[in-house]
């Protein structure tokens, strides 16, 4: 039997700025639904997946592009590894 060991997950404190760009959020696009009713929940979420998926290509790149390091130090590693093994 595996034993259990529990663990506390960290959650950030919310900062001020985090607490005011929610409202100003929350504020717009209240307003745009009111100037255009027809626009559905879904709708609303999809547009801020979008931008956020914008704002964090930087993000995503930057771990593609260390990812992409690591993976070619330990290729190199393991063919050096091999080689020398090998008694080259």
């Amino acid at each position: 039997m595996i034993p259990y060991v529990p663990t506390h997950t960290r959650v950030q404190p919310v900062s001020p700025e985090s607490q005011e760009l929610a409202y100003k959020l929350k504020h717009v696009i209240r307003e745009y639904k009111q100037s255009h009713p027809r626009l559905s929940d879904g709708e609303v979420q999809q547009a801020i997946r979008m931008a956020a998926g914008r704002m964090g290509a930087g993000v995503q790149r930057t771990w593609q592009v260390l990812a992409l390091t690591i993976a070619a130090v330990v290729a190199v590693l393991l063919g050096l590894f091999v080689f020398l093994r090998a008694g080259g």
